[in-house]
């Protein structure tokens, strides 16, 4: 297993342990993304502070620093649960920007889901995220903003294709119909043990 960057093998110990050094450049780095900052300007601002990368290059790559803000591998041993995810709500949210901060003119569905997502738990609406591996998966704003201190126990993490999945299986249809939806669904309530699909004509369905 390759050890991430930020951690370290201890022959002491025989167990993979936290490189403070190291793990000091990825608070660093979440700081400076959240912040503001581009992948660009963290990769300069590492280099002014004479940071090598993880290869040992004095040049920091785009890719490199992407790969630690995605890494969830650092929760909790280097930075807390709600820096990781509202990491993940800032590459989410810059992916669907152009070069100047515009909204892209692609549709994307999660427009149609992010309206009718809503955690059972707290009221709060469900929040898109894309993991690492390119998965998207939704989960409670609340809890992604707040992590620990919110005031909700909701850990119900769905997976977009999951959450679709189930939708086409109630409404009987093999595709997912943004109008369809709108038309259709009041609200998409998603608790810690099920998921209950409410339409506009009053039905309610378990998914």
């Amino acid at each position: 297993m390759r050890i991430p960057y930020g951690y370290t093998f201890s022959e002491e110990t025989g167990q993979i342990v936290v490189s403070q050094q190291h793990a000091n450049t990825v608070k660093a780095i979440y700081d400076f993304y959240l912040r503001g900052k581009s992948l660009g300007g963290i990769a300069d601002a590492l280099k002014t502070q004479n940071i090598p990368s993880p290869t040992g290059n004095p040049l920091w790559t785009r890719a490199a620093i992407d790969k630690i803000l995605s890494n969830g591998r650092y929760v909790p041993s280097i930075i807390t649960e709600a820096q990781f995810w509202q990491a993940q709500i800032e590459r989410e949210r810059r992916t669907n920007t152009d070069d100047n901060g515009r909204k892209a003119a692609r549709y994307n569905s999660r427009n149609v889901l992010s309206g009718l997502l809503v955690c059972g738990d707290c009221g709060s609406s469900y929040r898109r995220i894309t993991r690492s591996s390119g998965e998207i998966v939704w989960r409670c704003a609340n809890k992604v903003e707040n992590g620990k201190k919110a005031e909700c126990s909701n850990m119900m993490t769905m997976s977009d294709h999951e959450i679709k999945k189930l939708v086409c299986g109630q409404l009987n249809t093999d595709i997912f119909d943004e109008n369809a939806l709108r038309s259709m669904v009041d609200t998409i309530i998603v608790s810690k043990s099920e998921v209950t699909l409410h339409l506009k004509n009053s039905q309610s369905f378990r998914l």
